[in-house]
Formats: structure tokens, sequence, C-alpha cells
């Protein structure tokens, strides 16, 4: 693992699975992170409360996907429908191919809830607002 290496963990702010990014090292193992939605920076900590045991960190290591490359196969999928403007007053399916100002190229993944879709982007998901 690096830093810069992205992780889906479950964020203890956000209160649901989210990406976070690596932010500091010590040796091999991962010292701190930051959550991609929230931004908060906490400690990482493995399910049983320690750092966890070699093999338990080889295990995570080879289930971390880059955001990249989970983007591009949603891209692909969804290559033939037609790219729409993100706007907070339209309402997306999953599926939809939206094109947000500042993060680029996305895919909707989920709709939470009637005002929330959770959007795929080349740098990882976000839960953005619609339907206002």
């Amino acid at each position: 693992m690096a830093v810069g290496t992205h992780l889906r963990i479950r964020c203890s702010t956000c209160k649901r699975v989210q990406l976070h990014v690596i932010t500091a090292l010590s040796g091999s193992r991962v010292d701190q992170i930051q959550c991609k939605v929230c931004l908060r920076s906490r400690k990482y900590r493995t399910k049983d409360g320690a750092n966890g045991s070699s093999k338990r960190r080889r295990q995570e290591a080879a289930e971390v996907v880059p955001p990249e490359v989970i983007w591009k196969k949603l891209l692909d999928a969804a290559s033939e429908r037609k790219t729409i403007p993100y706007t907070f007053d339209k309402q997306y399916q999953v599926h939809d191919l939206i094109n947000h100002d500042t993060f680029g190229l996305g895919v909707v993944t989920d709709l939470p809830g009637p005002d929330k879709a959770r959007v795929a982007f080349k740098e990882g998901e976000l839960l953005l607002i619609c339907n206002r």
C-alpha cells in the first residue's frame, strides 16, 4: 500500500461505507486515512481494533480496486446513454451519464433517497443532491 491508495471502508462520521484515501504510513502499515466524502481524517483501524496481522493486511490490499477502474467499467456499460449536464433540479436514474462542472463525467450508481444520487467519478464515488 502507498499514500494516495484508495480503500472502501465504513466512515465513522458518515456512518456509511465510503471511499477513503491513505494519508500516512508507518513502514508498510497504514496509519491514517481520510474520507473522500466528509474529508475527516482519522487513524486507520482494522475490524478487530488493532493493526491486524500481515495476512489480514494482504487480504485487504487484494480487495482494493482503484476508483478509475470502477469508473471505466461503469462508463463502458453506460456508453449507449446520452450525457446529461448535472444540475440540482433534475431527477436521475441508475446508469445515467452525467457531466459535472467540477468532477467531470460520472455514472449514477445508486439512488439512496428521493433527492440524492451516488455517482462514480474518475477520482471516486460522491453523493450528490438532485431533484430539488
